[in-house]
């Protein structure tokens, strides 16, 4: 049961967030609708009692068929086509969620989303961090060990990270069959991996539908 929660949880916030334009990561979350990516979900969170996780799942599936498309690609990536709440707009994502049995109930998993100039790596979460704060994130995928500094999105679920990491989904990750995520909070890191075979192919799909946008 909590396994199949926290799939479906990951789901959930992984399409949320996937609307959230990025010029918003400089917006304050205060300011935000709401019907914004960052008010959708309040309740879909570990530890809810048995109601709330059913009309947790019926929300999440009606947010699915109204607003997502989504294609299943190799390696459980999932190519995601989210239409933003309110407009036309349209947000394309290739998305990885995590190895359950290796990773932090915290950690949802993996989006590269198109971005102006090519895509952006997302990590998303199932817990906030302050908007203020810049998570130091630490990816590991083979030989290749980097650490950046994390924007944090609005709503606090997702962490925005430099180009420099978009260079390395599209160089170093592409050897490796794995990536290792940990995240610096004042308490205990948020780790977790996510298997990235397919990565190449994923990548492919993505670029394809970000030059047809």
């Amino acid at each position: 049961m909590r396994v199949k929660y926290w799939l479906v949880l990951s789901s959930a916030m992984i399409v949320q967030l996937s609307v959230v334009p990025l010029v918003l990561a400089q917006t304050p979350h205060d300011s935000l609708p709401p019907h914004s990516a960052g008010h959708a979900i309040q309740g879909c969170i570990p530890g809810t009692t048995a109601e709330e996780r059913q009309r947790c799942d019926e929300a999440v599936s009606n947010q699915l068929k109204s607003s997502s498309k989504v294609a299943v690609l190799d390696g459980e990536w999932r190519l995601v086509k989210t239409t933003d709440p309110g407009s036309t707009s349209e947000t394309v994502s290739a998305m990885r969620t995590v190895d359950t049995a290796r990773s932090d109930v915290n950690l949802a998993g993996l989006s590269l989303r198109c971005a102006p100039g090519g895509m952006q790596v997302v990590l998303i979460l199932l817990s906030s961090f302050p908007r203020a704060s810049q998570p130091r994130v630490t990816l590991t995928a083979g030989a290749s060990r980097h650490e950046f500094d994390a924007a944090v999105a609005p709503g606090g679920g997702a962490l925005l990270l430099p180009q420099a990491a978009a260079s390395l989904a599209t160089g170093a990750w592409q050897n490796a069959s794995e990536l290792s995520i940990e995240i610096a909070t004042n308490s205990n890191p948020i780790r977790g991996i996510v298997p990235i075979a397919g990565l190449s192919s994923a990548l492919r799909s993505l670029t394809a539908n970000c030059a047809a946008k």
